[in-house]
């Protein structure tokens, strides 16, 4: 890959990536408004799992350097970076 389509294919993952936060968020939100609106109660342990497995699934399945598939992760720490400039594993331009 060249270097402008691994910025452009991760844009695209960075993308994806906020429309998984926005969605596990929503789940969240929308628990805790209809147990303040209504008289129905929701356990908030079922929206925090799957709200927690989407941002999981995001972050270490569809946020990965398109050049050498590996998660960007800081030089010398663990996690994952979020927003990165070039990739920690293999040095490409992300952005």
């Amino acid at each position: 890959m060249t270097e402008n389509e691994v910025i452009n294919e991760f844009a695209k993952r960075e993308q994806k990536l906020t429309v998984i936060f926005a969605v596990s968020f929503a789940i969240f939100g929308l628990t805790l408004l209809i147990n303040a609106l209504t008289e129905t109660y929701i356990n908030l342990a079922l929206p925090f799992l799957i709200g927690f497995a989407l941002i999981f699934f995001g972050l270490y399945k569809v946020y990965r350097c398109p050049a050498c598939n590996s998660a960007p992760r800081a030089i010398g720490r663990a996690g994952v970076q979020i927003s990165p400039r070039s990739c920690g594993n293999c040095g490409a331009k992300l952005k």
